[in-house]
């Protein structure tokens, strides 16, 4: 079975192949100058702000859902060990990267990556989604918000091409759900796509471009 095929979580688990290089993460994401808080939604799309209060579970290790799997791949695949806490919501429709009480966080609707897999027509828009989402916590959370959109695009394009996706199933979910134009959180789907690639372009030649970093160290 291929990697595409295990992000259905109705499945055993996510099992992704992995490689990479060495990558240490930002020591002071609590500290950034501005609000660390980026989400994903089909009917908002991306943003920065919270808008509803989301019913979570933290997911352990080995939960059904598959998405810790998922995000442990992208860690092997990047060669860090983050201490980065996992909450899974229901019926939020939506994915989130945050700080809250000096740790790192993600939030994942498993409904909500599934319709983005079926919108962008593979299974890589949620792995895209969700090491969008990590790249934040590998970056740090920059000031200049579009900045920050950017260098988490970066590291998600360095994450799919080591988990084996093609350069163009790395942007699908950007090209086909993101803005045409640029908003006030997140750059236009025709600057995010490139910065994609060039992460992706990086990976094929096994290296780190440590200007998509606000804090990499």
């Amino acid at each position: 079975m291929n990697a595409e095929g295990l992000l259905n979580r109705r499945q055993a688990c996510w099992h992704l192949a992995c490689c990479g290089g060495a990558l240490a993460l930002p020591t002071s994401a609590a500290s950034q100058k501005v609000t660390p808080f980026c989400e994903f939604s089909v009917t908002r799309g991306w943003g920065a702000k919270r808008k509803t209060e989301y019913i979570t579970h933290r997911a352990g290790p080995k939960d059904k859902s598959g998405v810790p799997q998922v995000v442990n791949s992208i860690y092997q695949a990047l060669s860090i060990k983050p201490q980065i806490e996992i909450f899974l919501a229901e019926k939020e429709n939506n994915a989130f990267a945050t700080v809250a009480g000096g740790k790192r966080i993600i939030v994942v609707d498993v409904e909500f990556v599934e319709t983005v897999n079926k919108l962008a027509k593979t299974n890589w828009g949620a792995i895209q989604v969700i090491a969008h989402e990590l790249g934040h916590h590998v970056a740090g959370f920059s000031a200049d918000r579009h900045k920050a959109e950017l260098n988490a695009d970066y590291w998600s394009g360095q994450a799919l091409q080591r988990l084996g996706a093609s350069r163009a199933a790395a942007t699908k979910a950007i090209m086909v759900l993101g803005s045409e134009g640029d908003t006030e959180s997140h750059p236009s789907k025709h600057r995010r796509a490139p910065t994609i690639e060039r992460g992706w372009d990086d990976a094929v030649a096994n290296k780190i471009d440590y200007s998509f970093c606000e804090d990499c160290r």
